[in-house]
């Protein structure tokens, strides 16, 4: 059987800021919705639209705010054992996480790789974890029982890692929290770089992976493709996975 992380294992909160600003929608929308038809003769008038509209918008927002919450909990990491497993890994590759954040994927990396070697790289930006720093990450990578994975501080636009460097690189939401497609460009061509010959990339990302895809393919990774959207986790998440040519090929 296929090494796995502890799917009870509290990863934390993806997309924090995102997740707690939509319950909060949610909620005032369902404080109006209930003000609104308590109004006299409310659904005698026009505010019965309004009533309405602020009810569909604290359902979806309930609906939002439970998938990420949902996601955090478990289906984040279902989706990350799929995507390791399916990399059908020797044990001794050496491997990179772009956007690292709190250490699922490194985690999942490295108890699948105990002859070889993980980095991990973020930009730890506050806003994007819960609670942010560093310090989380390693925690994590402690309490899983994982040991020597290298963490540095960095952008995934301009990796501080040598050229050719790694048999396999992976993400989970990270090219996605880039500004723009041209952002997103500059990352895949820093993929490009820092992986090996024959060596291969796994990305999960909800977004922008179209223009990954493209520059993967200019850069000369042969068979990248995304696949169709998976509908588990919030936001739904694609998978791109590409090869570098071997030397010679």
């Amino acid at each position: 059987m296929a090494a796995e992380v502890d799917p009870h294992f509290p990863y934390g909160l993806d997309r924090p800021k995102q997740a707690r600003g939509t319950a909060g929608i949610g909620m005032l929308a369902g404080v109006l919705t209930l003000v609104s038809a308590l109004l006299p003769n409310a659904f005698e008038s026009g505010l019965v639209v309004l009533v309405l509209f602020l009810l569909l918008v604290c359902i979806g927002s309930f609906v939002i705010s439970a998938g990420l919450f949902r996601t955090a909990s478990s289906s984040k990491v279902k989706a990350v054992d799929r995507l390791l497993n399916g990399l059908d890994l020797r044990g001794d590759e050496d491997a990179l996480d772009l956007g690292c954040g709190t250490g699922l994927l490194c985690a999942g990396l490295a108890v699948r790789l105990p002859d070889g070697d993980v980095t991990g790289v973020d930009a730890w930006v506050e806003s994007q974890l819960t609670p942010n720093g560093k310090a989380v990450a390693k925690r994590t990578l402690s309490l899983a029982g994982v040991k020597g994975v290298t963490l540095r501080t960095g952008s995934i636009r301009e990796l501080p890692v040598q050229d050719a460097g790694f048999d396999v690189i992976v993400s989970r939401d990270a090219l996605a929290m880039l500004p723009s497609g041209a952002a997103r460009r500059e990352a895949a061509a820093e993929i490009a770089r820092a992986l090996r010959p024959g060596g291969r990339v796994a990305l999960l990302e909800p977004f922008g992976t179209r223009a990954v895809v493209e520059e993967l393919r200019a850069r000369g990774l042969t068979d990248a493709t995304r696949s169709r959207r998976r509908w588990s986790t919030m936001p739904p998440l694609r998978t791109i996975t590409a090869t570098k040519p071997a030397a010679g090929a």
